[in-house]
């Protein structure tokens, strides 16, 4: 295994032209992988395999070694056997099934219904003159599960009003497609109507949402009015706009919406970014379970 780490920081340091730096780290990272190799019996690349993986982190762990740099350490081997197979060296990656987070992975913040049902009541009786906006806005994102980058670029050109669904542009460039519900189009219609014309001037192009300026809305600006509504309606709660993509994303699955049908509504590349919701529905099912589960509960004496 000596003479392949040494190819691969050959490689590192000549057509990669990593810093010097970079190279040792490589090499701490691998050398350690290989003392460890060794002194659990022969150490012949082609016979490593997922658990010397999984083995090695182990004892890292043991060693008393953070999460980020266990994390780091692994990525330096899995570029090693990236290469390798590139290589012809080994005929399998050990570490493609090898899943190791560099942080503990904390629960997305959410609104319950009737919180978020109180944030709308709020929103909606306030005596703000950009009542209608800021009502809009709300709903607009607790309905389609916007980042705030997409909601402050949303164009009228992206609702189809027939059909009432949103062309949201993602990141990348890359459309998805969000119905939007009745009382959020409504709304939208109602701001459009009675509020938007006084805004609008040559700086408002086809922008939904504007500004007192006629601008369209900032990041900073959208943060101040939900600020706001909670503040006018004096609710004990904190608000940003990922807690409502989040709330968006919840309470869809604990409605009974397939996770993948979610992923697609929030523009997830990747399925295990949208997994995070499950764990905070996991009440929910298991309120769902206590009521309809026939031998779900004890039963009484004298039942």
């Amino acid at each position: 295994m000596q003479s392949e780490i040494d190819r691969f920081l050959k490689y590192l340091a000549n057509e990669r032209l990593y810093a010097s730096k970079t190279i040792e780290a490589y090499s701490h990272d691998l050398h350690q992988f290989q003392q460890f190799m060794e002194s659990s019996g022969d150490c012949i690349l082609t016979q490593i395999e997922y658990t010397d993986i999984r083995l090695f982190i182990a004892y890292l762990n043991e060693l008393g070694n953070s999460r980020t740099t266990i994390a780091r350490k692994l990525s330096s081997l899995r570029s090693f056997f990236k290469y390798a197979m590139k290589q012809h060296w080994i005929e399998s990656d050990p570490t493609t099934l090898v899943q190791y987070q560099a942080k503990k992975q904390h629960l997305p913040d959410f609104f319950y219904e009737d919180e978020m049902l109180a944030i709308l009541e709020a929103a909606k009786s306030s005596n703000s003159d950009m009542h209608l906006r800021d009502y809009a806005i709300l709903e607009t994102f607790y309905a389609t599960g916007m980042r705030v980058s997409e909601l402050t670029q949303l164009t009228f050109n992206q609702i189809e009003p027939g059909i009432q669904i949103v062309k949201v542009l993602g990141k990348g460039n890359k459309e998805r497609i969000v119905p939007i519900g009745d009382q959020a189009f409504q709304a939208i219609v109602d701001y459009r109507e009675q509020l938007r014309p006084q805004l609008a001037n040559d700086a408002s192009g086809d922008f939904v949402f504007l500004s007192d300026k006629g601008k369209p809305m900032t990041t900073p600006q959208v943060h101040v009015i939900l600020n706001n509504i909670i503040e006018e309606g004096a609710l004990n709660l904190t608000i940003h706009p990922h807690k409502l993509r989040h709330t968006f994303a919840t309470h869809l699955l604990n409605n009974g919406a397939d996770l993948r049908s979610v992923q697609e509504l929030l523009g997830h590349e990747d399925l295990s970014s949208t997994q995070i919701y499950t764990h905070v529905t996991r009440d929910k099912l298991r309120e769902q379970y206590m009521n309809v589960f026939p031998r779900a509960h004890r039963k009484h004496k004298g039942e």
